[in-house]
């Protein structure tokens, strides 16, 4: 759940099959690029948690993100190595890209002991996977929920929530959500 208050905007997406999911990512993603492009990415940076059961498509939904974010090349999942890092282009200026997974932390507070903390302070576009497996991890801009549409697993269409969020301090992404509803409309 997010630390912030009500969201700016909530989408959900019923029966949405792996094109959908990799369309909002990419959707999403360009969305960011563009808020950051107007702010000063170097002064803020895009805090996104992904929830959802094993296996419902949280990283799927990361690599079609980092995509879009231009990164080419093998996209790991960060379950063993806890994060994997990538950097992306916005208006002349080099941003980080951490996608990090806490699944198999043993503890809420080991992400901290580990040397995540100037990671996570650092002006970048975090994308958290089980954010709810660790404690004080920074607010997000954007709350991606992933689940089964029905009680079935594997290839059944997915649900898909995105929750938009303005964190103190954070990424201005107000101006760009009409465009970003308008964009995700015919899902």
């Amino acid at each position: 759940m997010s630390q912030n208050a009500g969201p700016l905007l909530r989408r959900e997406f019923q029966q949405a099959d792996e094109s959908v999911s990799q369309e909002t990512a990419a959707i999403t993603a360009e969305t960011v690029l563009k808020a950051l492009a107007q702010g000063s990415p170097q002064a803020a940076g895009c805090h996104i948690m992904l929830h959802g059961n094993l296996g419902a498509g949280k990283t799927t939904w990361v690599r079609a993100f980092l995509r879009a974010c231009g990164i080419t090349g093998r996209i790991k999942s960060p379950s063993f190595s806890i994060v994997e890092s990538y950097d992306t282009t916005i208006g002349g200026h080099l941003v980080p890209i951490h996608h990090l997974d806490f699944y198999r932390q043993s503890s809420p507070e080991t992400w901290q002991a580990g040397g995540l903390r100037d990671l996570m302070a650092e002006p970048a576009i975090l994308l958290i996977e089980w954010p709810e497996r660790a404690r004080g991890l920074p607010p997000a801009d954007i709350d991606v929920w992933i689940d089964w549409a029905a009680e079935v697993t594997g290839e059944a269409p997915r649900r898909i929530t995105i929750a938009f969020y303005q964190r103190a301090n954070g990424i201005s992404l107000a101006p760009q959500l009409s465009a970003w509803t308008e964009r995700v409309a015919r899902f």
